[in-house]
């Protein structure tokens, strides 16, 4: 039961938060580059912190999720974001993440000396806890608080 719970959690998170930097609301592509930018910065920096608790390495799973997040939103997110349903696209976009930290978490030299195994719903939560915070700061860089809509 705890299980379904969870998953229907993680399903349903993204559609109330709306994460990741794309509902950024500016007439200027720079700053919605640059928002974007310190959107997926924080998101990696905020997955990294939370992956210490298992015992991976922040500085390396850092630099290897911001690559990872990187190219999600330049080869998924980016292309798709008029094809797809927003939440459609945030669903897809979040379990990417989860399967990136859980993939990433099995290389050896991101694992620390007190490694322990990464299982599925702690790879969902982070990546839930990152795309979330992705928002915020995208709407924060942006400039455009009152845009904020639900």
């Amino acid at each position: 039961m705890r299980r379904w719970f969870f998953a229907i959690t993680g399903v349903l998170i993204p559609l109330v938060v709306k994460a990741g930097p794309f509902e950024i609301h500016t007439s200027s592509m720079m700053v919605a580059g640059l928002a974007s930018i310190f959107a997926l910065i924080v998101e990696a920096g905020i997955v990294a912190l939370l992956l210490t608790f298992v015992g991976l390495r922040p500085i390396r799973i850092f630099l290897g999720f911001l690559l990872a997040s990187i190219a999600v939103f330049v080869l998924v997110f980016w292309p798709l974001r008029e094809r797809l349903p927003f939440a459609a696209l945030e669903m897809l976009v979040a379990a990417i993440d989860a399967i990136s930290i859980w993939l990433l978490s099995r290389v050896p030299a991101f694992q620390g000396d007190s490694y322990r195994r990464l299982g599925w719903i702690f790879a969902g939560i982070a990546s839930l806890i990152g795309n979330a915070a992705s928002f915020c700061v995208g709407v924060m860089a942006s400039g455009h608080l009152w845009f904020w809509q639900y």
